[in-house]
């Protein structure tokens, strides 16, 4: 499991990001990520994207997409799609790449779906930079590579990776309702969030279960 705090003003925490990545039954992979967290004092957002792939996350098999706001529930099978749609990866699945990058290689080239409607898509490029040394908002000071995400050509979200992960990002999510959430996010513990998540943060992730997975 791994746990990321998540920030508005890129101080304190106002939510959390929680990935699992595992084997299921079927012998395909898993990527399991669910956010809960205050955008707004008065709205929080609830969102979830489980992706199943057959070892590389560009060949996912299927994958859904829950949030609110906004009403999103959708679900995709990659083998009902027309040929074609679907080359590419669902938003949350990026991770992945980030850390395959992190690991070896200049960049990585690929199609990043827009999570409702896979028809849509955007060019995406990954760009590893260099290391650097970095202060993380809980003041934990480490070096990290940076790598840089452009969406058709423009900059959007940078990660921070060192040998156990993304230890912060700085991202810019764009859902399918217009609405966007900029801030700040980094690798914790679940001692380190659970005291800043307020009520109804914590019953939105406890209500995805997520927690509780072994």
């Amino acid at each position: 499991m791994h746990i990321h705090a998540l920030s508005n003003n890129g101080t304190t925490p106002d939510g959390v990001l929680v990935r699992r990545d595992a084997h299921l039954p079927s012998g395909l992979r898993v990527l399991d990520s669910v956010l809960a967290m205050r955008p707004t004092p008065d709205v929080v957002l609830r969102a979830r994207q489980r992706v199943e792939y057959d070892g590389d996350v560009r060949r996912w098999v299927r994958y859904s997409l829950q949030r609110d706001p906004g009403g999103v529930d959708v679900a995709f099978v990659r083998a009902d799609l027309p040929p074609g749609v679907g080359d590419g990866v669902p938003s949350f699945a990026r991770y992945l790449l980030v850390l395959e990058l992190a690991e070896a290689g200049a960049w990585v080239e690929y199609t990043q779906l827009d999570d409702a409607d896979p028809t849509c898509t955007r060019h995406a490029l990954l760009v590893r930079t260099d290391t650097q040394p970095l202060v993380l908002p809980d003041g934990v000071s480490t070096t990290a590579m940076r790598i840089d995400q452009l969406l058709d050509g423009e900059p959007a979200n940078a990660f921070w990776c060192d040998g156990f992960g993304v230890v912060q990002a700085d991202y810019v999510e764009r859902f399918p309702d217009g609405s966007q959430v900029t801030g700040i996010s980094w690798r914790t513990t679940w001692e380190g969030i659970e005291p800043w998540l307020d009520a109804e943060v914590r019953e939105a992730l406890d209500a995805s279960g997520i927690l509780a997975q072994s």
